[in-house]
């Protein structure tokens, strides 16, 4: 998709408020608000887990299901190397670097971690108009896991596809 031109300040604009938006999905995932990181989403999105970047689900709702059903764990994503470029008035382009340390034992600080993933997203965000002045959202968010260390990656069973939001 071309880019369009416009002036340096709005699409210096376009790309801080879309750059928050990984660094807001990480603190609402380590947060386990699974209403707000289903927020950043628009109705109609599609998110790949990078864990299962075959299973995409698609629709808030479901983005929301999959982090409000996920088993207590404590976790901490460290997410780096944002970069996002202002497509035209309405829509950008990412990438981000994911690390990704979790505990299954407690959620209660400190923990011994598990693995150590090292992945990251490509991501695709709208400017979602139905809110007056507009509001940044991911409209399409794919992870992937390129490194791991410490554990093998783990055995998640396939989603089914209602739980995915395809049925």
């Amino acid at each position: 998709m071309p880019r369009i031109p416009m002036d340096d300040g709005h699409r210096l604009a376009i790309e801080l408020a879309c750059g928050k938006l990984p660094l807001l999905f990480a603190k609402y995932a380590d947060n386990g608000d699974a209403g707000a990181l289903a927020q950043l989403f628009t109705t109609d999105c599609e998110f790949s887990r990078p864990f299962q970047p075959e299973y995409p689900f698609c629709g808030r709702a479901a983005v929301e299901r999959v982090f409000r059903n996920r088993p207590p764990i404590l976790v901490r994503h460290v997410v780096t190397n944002v970069l996002v470029e202002a497509i035209t008035e309405t829509r950008a382009r990412g990438t981000n670097y994911l690390t990704m340390l979790s505990s299954h034992a407690s959620t209660e600080p400190p923990q011994e971690a598990g693995a150590l993933y090292v992945g990251g997203f490509e991501d695709e965000y709208v400017l979602d108009q139905s809110e007056p002045g507009g509001v940044w959202r991911f409209a399409k968010r794919a992870g992937m896991v390129a490194l791991h260390m410490g554990g093998a990656m783990p055995e998640i069973p396939p989603p089914s596809d209602e739980a995915r939001g395809l049925a």
